[in-house]
């Protein structure tokens, strides 16, 4: 049985908690909206939660499109963005949240935001005997003029765990069979990463300097082990369509605070009055630890044994 309460969690204000017994979540009313937890019950957040609001936006461009006293806040937790990156992505979502209960889905919506003039709805829908979670997120061009954009969901996960991904493993002969896209400040020697033959992990430690890497993800599924859990991402990737950031289904950030997995839909224009949708769908395992990333028949034990590809 799922079961919706509303409580006031730590600074962030009024949530919505969803549980079914086993694994709950929370999900921020005052602000966002975040997912800002989502863990087994009693038990450890597997999100990060800003509660200091350390990282934040107030830059000057970001000023320009929204106003002096905007500022964006992370917060933490699962959101949703458009794609490119642009001062216009930094909507300071600090309004309140309003939301929808439908059986066992909750349907979360902002107000049309300024200058963008388009609509968020994210979806939450929990299994009612499982950790199993469908996020679907939905954003409407309310505008009146055609924009180009992806969507963009990035879930902000605690600091501390190492990220496993799996390449593309088509054989395509003489042509490559997987794409890369590396930002300026990341460092391909870095020690938290580790590129192997059939997966890539990536550890979240108190380094300071960032590292974001994104690629064509084609398997559609991510792990991040962290507290002897592991949470695991799935999405499509769908090979002919157009992604952002020069062909990314897929993006991951890391610094001395967190680690996030950014998944993207297709890129393109939207029609005035449109709306498009994206899907994630999440699990947690309990008793899962990766004793060296660095161990290709470890990594490939976990996704063979939890069945992930």
């Amino acid at each position: 049985m799922i079961t919706f309460k509303e409580k006031d969690y730590k600074n962030f204000g009024k949530c919505l908690e969803i549980s079914n017994g086993i694994v709950d979540l929370l999900v921020t009313l005052d602000i966002g909206p975040r997912i800002i937890r989502y863990g087994f019950c009693g038990k450890e957040n597997m999100m990060y939660e800003d509660i200091n609001r350390i990282t934040h936006n107030k830059s000057e461009e970001v000023k320009e499109v929204y106003g002096d006293d905007a500022v964006w806040y992370l917060y933490g937790g699962h959101r949703l963005w458009i794609s490119p990156e642009y001062a216009e992505t930094y909507y300071p979502d600090n309004n309140p949240v309003t939301y929808e209960i439908h059986e066992n889905e909750v349907f979360f919506s902002t107000d049309i935001q300024e200058v963008t003039g388009l609509q968020l709805t994210t979806t939450v829908m929990l299994s009612e005997e499982s950790s199993d979670v469908k996020i679907t997120h939905f954003i409407e061009n309310c505008s009146g003029e055609s924009q180009k954009f992806a969507m963009w969901a990035l879930t902000v996960l605690d600091r501390g765990g190492v990220e496993l991904l799996p390449f593309n493993t088509e054989d395509t002969g003489l042509l490559p069979n997987r794409t890369f896209m590396v930002w300026p400040y990341t460092n391909l020697a870095d020690h938290r990463v580790h590129f192997g033959d059939k997966f890539m992990t990536l550890k979240s430690d108190d380094t300071e300097r960032a590292f974001k890497l994104g690629m064509d993800l084609r398997k559609g599924t991510v792990a991040y082990v962290n507290k002897g859990n592991m949470f695991v991402k799935r999405f499509v990737h769908y090979d002919n369509s157009e992604y952002p950031d020069n062909g990314c289904s897929f993006e991951t950030y890391t610094c001395a605070t967190f680690l996030e997995c950014e998944t993207l839909a297709e890129y393109g224009s939207k029609p005035d009055g449109s709306m498009v949708s994206h899907t994630e769908y999440w699990s947690l395992f309990d008793k899962v630890e990766v004793k060296d990333p660095k161990d290709e028949a470890e990594v490939a034990g976990i996704f063979e044994k939890y069945e992930l590809l």
